[in-house]
């Protein structure tokens, strides 16, 4: 498996965008941020408004995920340059392995590639939100290094 991070082509975020709006809204939904009559709605103003120029927005990194061994592409990775004049961080805020290629080493081999970009990009961090209910990307993400910072909670009162 030898996973490079490409920029994604005009095609490339038509897809992504068509899957990432209903993933966003399925998992705010779940999250029990938002219902289920509003959820695409505001999925969709979410992203118009953090991609006002689309793939080409300043300070935003639109990745295909690519398996360079079998000439696959296997997800997307979405990140955002956050530049100050003392530091440099990148705050992922999608990252989508299709189903078919979960839990085998690339999403951990994504992980790897970013840090490898963000090392040249003179970046210090990368930090990320997870949904709380998303078990599977909390283990990637503690395998790989990452720590919590901020834990949110609530209690539905029925």
């Amino acid at each position: 498996m030898t996973i490079t991070l490409k920029e994604m082509t005009a095609t490339d975020y038509e897809k992504y965008l068509s899957f990432a709006i209903k993933d966003y809204a399925k998992d705010k939904i779940t999250a029990g941020t938002w219902n289920e009559e509003e959820a695409i709605s505001l999925a969709t103003k979410s992203f118009s408004e953090l991609l006002p120029s689309g793939k080409d927005t300043k300070n935003e990194y639109l990745y295909s995920i690519e398996d360079d061994s079998v000439d696959k592409k296997v997800g997307f990775l979405w990140v955002h340059l956050n530049k100050t004049l003392y530091d440099s961080k990148l705050f992922i805020y999608d990252f989508i392995v299709f189903e078919e290629y979960r839990k085998i080493g690339y999403g951990k081999q994504t992980i790897y590639s970013l840090v490898e970009k963000a090392k040249k990009m003179n970046v210090s961090q990368i930090d990320l939100h997870v949904f709380a209910h998303n078990k599977g990307a909390i283990h990637l993400y503690e395998q790989t290094g990452f720590i919590a910072t901020d834990i949110s909670m609530s209690k539905q009162i029925k």
